[in-house]
């Protein structure tokens, strides 16, 4: 009997302990459900949003799902892991079927972008996207390098920074009078006091630093599949080879920025240290500095946003930054037109801080990141769609996430080919 009541205790607690295990795992693994509606920008009529995919991406890990809409536009995410994800689409459109839907018979990429959906275990989430677009730009950022050298005895930091544009058609474009912004807030959630800007990105984006390219209009050709490099000081940084697998050969640029003479000549200071003047190698205009005395045109190592733009009646107009109570010079910005914007990119210091994006989705849907936060000698740099006669063509989405690849070495001028 004692032995017997002893198997049905035993048999018992083992009921009970297993019981407690599932409890356990049903509480560890609660699920979430997400439902993502897809709809489409009031300037685009006629366009079907079923059968198409929509992507959510985990933030922390890099995964990916996917599904396909519904007749009524509706993707269903279930049995979803709990975390903070970011939400896609992407729509194709040839030039016939964008001239139907919106009037301009150009190839066009819409995109529909929310980021950091947070989806709480048991619980059921509902986002709307909205997709939106314009049609492919004849320039292009091709190359944006700005996390610096990986450098350790920090003598180079970040004076090798650099732009490259480059000419995505087939015919000849001309860079005089192409404006380059260094895009605001400078900081992208590298720490944690930072906050998003918090204006309104549908009509105007906001500038920190403004660089024009010089000429009377006819001066600085871009050729078809070539480019022009804009660097920050036009240097040799491998230092004859020496530092070749950390930095880059800078000495023929295009262009480079120089800012103290124009401080200067506006009763404010420059900076000799960082800002260098190589006389072999044209100066941008300088239009617009948002740092009073010692500043210079470099971008943040920590995630960076840059915008082409062009506009022949263009006047400096400055906003307060709005999260700050008491504004000093540093914090008043430029305000940009977004209807002026040719081409632009947001890189950020990681996946999880796209509520800092400076440009709308119009412009560049997603964002891109280096993957350390600064000093790493790598860059970002635009993938080739495909090869016409010789010439590349650049993948042109207007998202950064889907267009850009990272690269352990910046390649000025080339495809490090």
């Amino acid at each position: 009997m004692k032995n017997k009541l002893k198997v049905l205790l035993s048999a018992t607690l083992m009921s009970i302990i297993a019981l407690a295990f599932v409890a356990c795992d049903d509480d560890e693994v609660e699920l979430a459900s997400l439902y993502v509606t897809v709809d489409v920008a009031d300037s685009f009529s006629g366009l079907s949003v079923s059968d198409m995919y929509v992507y959510v991406t985990n933030t922390v890990d890099g995964g990916v799902d996917s599904a396909l809409t519904d007749a009524s536009g509706i993707a269903t995410f279930l049995d979803m892991a709990p975390g903070t994800y970011n939400v896609s689409a992407t729509m194709e459109l040839t030039a016939e079927e964008a001239g139907a839907a919106s009037g301009y018979y150009e190839e066009m990429t819409l995109n529909a972008v929310e980021n950091n959906v947070e989806l709480l275990g048991g619980f059921e989430q509902e986002t709307t996207i909205t997709l939106d677009g314009e049609a492919s730009s004849s320039l292009v950022i091709k190359e944006f390098y700005y996390s610096g050298a990986n450098d350790p005895t920090y003598s180079i930091l970040f004076k090798d920074q650099f732009v490259e544009i480059y000419n995505n058609s087939d015919e000849v474009v001309y860079a005089d009078g192409l404006y380059i912004a260094n895009l605001a807030p400078s900081t992208s959630g590298s720490d944690a006091n930072d906050v998003p800007l918090g204006l309104d990105l549908t009509e105007y984006v906001y500038a920190q630093k403004i660089l024009r390219v010089p000429g009377s209009g006819t001066e600085n050709p871009i050729q078809p599949g070539e480019s022009i490099v804009i660097c920050l000081n036009a240097v040799d940084y491998t230092n004859g080879g020496a530092n070749a697998d950390i930095s880059v050969d800078l000495s023929d640029a295009d262009f480079e920025t120089y800012a103290v003479d124009w401080l200067e000549s506006l009763g404010r200071t420059g900076n000799a240290y960082f800002d260098l003047d190589n006389v072999d190698v044209p100066n941008m205009e300088c239009i617009y500095l948002n740092i009073e005395n010692y500043g210079w045109f470099n971008f943040t190592t920590e995630g960076a946003s840059v915008a082409i733009f062009r506009n022949d009646n263009f006047t400096v107009e400055t906003v307060v930054d709005p999260r700050v109570e008491t504004p000093v010079y540093s914090n008043y910005m430029v305000k940009i037109a977004v209807d002026d914007i040719i081409d632009g990119i947001d890189m950020m210091v990681n996946a999880e801080t796209g509520d800092f994006k400076r440009l709308p989705s119009s412009v560049d849907a997603g964002f891109n990141y280096v993957e350390g936060t600064a000093y790493t000698s790598q860059s970002v740099r635009r993938k080739v769609a495909k090869e016409v006669d010789g010439r590349k063509i650049l993948q042109d989405t207007n998202n950064s996430t889907n267009d850009f690849e990272v690269i352990d070495l910046a390649t000025p001028g080339s495809f490090g080919n």
